[in-house]
């Protein structure tokens, strides 16, 4: 039977046993953060409402109230499945999801009541809105919190079609809450929000069922597709998402069988992502359906089978009615890692050929590792072809080949191993890993039997070099924090202070009056958006590069940069950093500097593009008085920035030994800007730079607006989006570091147009900039810090 064969499982409630194992999964965690900024962002809409918000309460004030006994049995049957739940778990004695969906009831009221307080200034009702479906404008609603939060806690423990009904209760619930007034659109948003997090939270703190299957399930399943199999064991080495077993068939073979349940797709994608993000291993494979996952492995592993190289062998592969995947394998060899003496003097040699072998067909594997090499006699192969590529291109080839002569390296010891790969791959062949002889490169494994083994890459790489007979490639140099660079520091902090007291004569007693004055959960919420636009960097910065790079180090990248942005002003110790950064992915000088620049070439444009669109299709205008002091001091420094640059232009235009030194430059650079550009107009690539970017600016505009709204002057998010726009571009004309007191001043005088009192408009600047730009380096110290340590700089 293949893939479209069908398992029919048993019904029940609960759809695991009462004693399962649990686990803190990635996905509480994404579901915790995303709606803690739903949250964030419906606190800042709900007062005052927009006017989408009125236009909705309207609709729904239209709808006829002849309905509104179907919308309280619809919300009835909300409070109605919670009971359920609650009589479930008390009749099977599961005690400790009785315990989770009480406590995130209660966490979730908990919050309703806390968020009711900072939003509506006042403590709302408790009890009368959790015992009637009172009409009321509170936000949010605290019934439909905590019923949901109760339904939700106790989810991952029901079977599918109770969670599907589970969810269509609550949104249904939730629909009828804000048809019968018991409160605004925003008020039902917020409570699920609040659900969620109280859901969440619960299943962080205690964990929740794995909703692996059981191995009565796997064995009548192995059963129904014709596999007798016996003698099932649990695999001791569990994966995330994918429930592992151990069998014997008739024969007396070995199986080894991988069970998608219920929860791996959700838990595969955050698992593959998660470690994408955070062991930078750039070529992890990308999560697929699970019926995909399992076909694509299986597909992979016959076409290595059937071409020679030792793997194991497809049994089945097949989908049951529940959308899980089964694939089961007939184990063939030993892992190396599972032989004290499995790297016998020949077997080095043979891991080359098998791996040339595979090559051969166009198949990368993508963690060759002595976890993933196996032995049969005197055969060497290689097994679990989740993460390969059956069209694989050149630097994934070429990764195969690093991970292969480091698990060499590791076995036999460097000297031999770079012998032995200049006999099998020639010394240019060797020559074309170095750039790619990097900690990023190797698998999880390897970095840690590096570790242990105290073998250092970079020694490794000087010495292939020297066998090869080339050059090192050269790492840049990072500058360090010299007294110079400090005395920068205090010259930029004094001009920040000029600019501070020179703003139309500013009062700081009632500066600062202001900023105690300020609503501080808004303060908060400014301040946690303030952060958001980092990872959004390091997305721009994924579709810059010419290579697949990892998320997490990216964004610990942008951290560090906002550090030594701000401890060595200037642009040279920002361009030392990325350029260090790409070379340790294999990446040449030249092509980093392309990716930098493409990176900041469609900023500019997103920028340029946002700030046309809101002149061409919005009445957003801030009144440009050019007379007047601010404005017309900014225009002549950059008119003089303008004239600056033309003259050099000019100069060296005129000298002969200048102009051909440029023009050279210019050819490299522009060898270099069509390697970075390879692929740019791939889709992905281009949602990245361009969604990145644009994402950018519309948080920054976002948190801009929490602090304006902080101090009392609520702005219209086209208006800050117009204001922060012009002043990016403003600052990146200008050429001061950092934009320090050149922001400050356009965003005080952008904000004070849009209706602001000058004090105030100066200090939510100040706020933003804070939170912005001077507190960053704090957290980037430490991000500094992990990059050298885990060989990313």
């Amino acid at each position: 039977m293949g893939s479209g064969a069908i398992i029919r499982r048993r019904r029940r409630w609960f759809a695991s046993a009462a004693d399962e194992p649990r686990a803190r999964r990635a996905t509480d965690v994404l579901r915790l953060l995303g709606a803690a900024i739903g949250l964030a962002f419906s606190c800042v809409l709900a007062e005052p409402p927009t006017g989408f918000e009125r236009a909705l309460r309207s609709l729904v004030a239209a709808v006829p109230r002849g309905l509104d006994g179907l919308w309280e049995l619809a919300l009835d049957g909300l409070a109605l499945l919670a009971l359920a739940v609650i009589a479930s778990a008390l009749i099977s004695r599961r005690l400790a999801v009785l315990r989770d969906v009480v406590l995130a009831a209660l966490v979730a009221g908990g919050i309703s009541v806390l968020i009711g307080r900072l939003v509506n200034g006042s403590w709302p009702m408790v009890w009368e809105p959790l015992r009637t479906a009172t009409r009321s404008l509170e936000f949010p609603s605290i019934r439909l919190a905590t019923t949901s939060a109760l339904i939700m806690a106790a989810s991952p423990h029901l079977t599918r079609p109770a969670r599907r009904l589970g969810r269509w209760v609550v949104l249904t619930g939730a629909s009828a809450a804000m048809l019968l007034g018991v409160g605004t659109p925003i008020a039902s948003v917020a409570a699920l929000l609040v659900a969620v997090i109280g859901a969440a939270a619960v299943h962080l703190v205690f964990g929740s069922c794995r909703g692996r299957p059981s191995l009565d399930d796997v064995t009548n399943a192995l059963s129904e597709l014709g596999v007798s199999a016996h003698s099932l064991q649990v695999d001791a080495r569990q994966s995330t998402g994918v429930f592992l077993a151990d069998a014997t068939d008739r024969d007396g073979h070995s199986l080894f069988v991988k069970f998608y349940g219920r929860d791996a797709y959700d838990t595969q994608l955050v698992t593959t992502a998660w470690r994408a993000l955070w062991y930078r291993h750039a070529d992890a494979p990308v999560a697929r359906r699970r019926l995909q996952q399992v076909e694509h492995e299986a597909f992979l592993t016959l076409l290595a089978d059937q071409s020679g190289v030792l793997t194991d062998q497809v049994i089945t592969a097949a989908a049951t009615v529940e959308d899980d995947a089964l694939l089961a394998l007939r184990r063939s060899g030993t892992r190396l890692d599972e032989m004290p003496d499995g790297w016998q003097p020949a077997v080095p040699g043979r891991v080359w050929e098998m791996l040339e072998q595979l090559h051969g067909l166009g198949i990368a594997h993508g963690q060759v590792d002595a976890h993933h090499l196996v032995m049969d006699g005197d055969r060497v192969g290689l097994v679990n072809f989740g993460g390969g590529s059956a069209s694989a291109s050149t630097r994934q080839l070429q990764v195969d080949r690093v991970q292969a002569l480091t698990a060499i390296a590791l076995a036999i010891g460097p000297g031999p191993a770079l012998t032995l790969a200049v006999e099998r791959l020639g010394a240019e062949g060797l020559a074309d890993l170095l750039p790619l002889l990097q900690p990023s490169v190797v698998t999880p494994r390897q970095r840690e039997a590096l570790r242990a083994q105290k073998l250092e890459l970079d020694s490794m790489r000087d010495d292939a070099a020297q066998l090869a007979g080339v050059d090192t490639p050269d790492l840049q140099r990072l500058r360090r924090i010299t007294p110079g660079s400090a005395l920068q520091v205090v010259l930029l902090v004094v001009v920040f202070s000029v600019v501070a007291t020179g703003i139309g004569g500013l009062d700081l007693d009632n500066l600062w009056q202001q900023i105690a004055d300020a609503r501080w959960w808004l303060v908060a919420v400014g301040l946690v958006i303030a952060q958001a636009p980092r990872p959004a960097q390091a997305v721009a910065s994924m579709g810059a590069a010419p290579i697949p790079l990892p998320l997490a180090p990216l964004y610990a990248l942008q951290l560090a940069l906002s550090y030594i942005g701000l401890a060595i002003p200037g642009s040279a110790a920002r361009f030392a950093v990325n350029v260090r950064f790409f070379q340790r992915k294999g990446m040449p000088a030249g092509t980093a500097l392309a990716a930098s620049a493409l990176d900041s070439t469609f900023w500019f444009a997103v920028l340029g593009g946002l700030l046309v669109s809101i002149i061409a299709f919005t009445p957003a205008s801030l009144d440009l008085d050019l007379g007047s002091g601010t404005s017309s001091g900014l225009l002549r420094l950059v008119v003089m920035v303008a004239l600056l640059a033309l003259a050099a232009l000019i100069v060296v235009f005129l000298v002969p030994s200048w102009r051909r030194a440029v023009s050279t430059r210019l050819r490299q650079a522009m060898g270099d800007a069509r390697e970075a550009a390879r692929g740019l107009w791939a889709p992905g690539r281009l949602a990245m730079l361009i969604g990145g970017n644009l994402a950018i600016a519309l948080l920054f505009a976002t948190a801009l607006g929490a602090f304006t709204a902080a101090l009392g002057y609520p702005i219209g998010f086209i208006n800050l989006l117009f204001i922060h726009v012009s002043v990016s571009l403003l600052a990146g004309i200008v050429p001061v570091p950092g934009g320090i007191g050149v922001v400050e001043a356009g965003l005080t005088y952008g904000l004070t147009r849009a209706g602001m009192p000058e004090d105030a408009a100066f200090a939510a600047a100040l706020l933003f900039r804070l939170a912005t730009f001077y507190l960053p380096p704090a957290w980037g110290v430490f991000a500094l810090r992990w990059l050298e340590r885990t060989g990313h700089l």
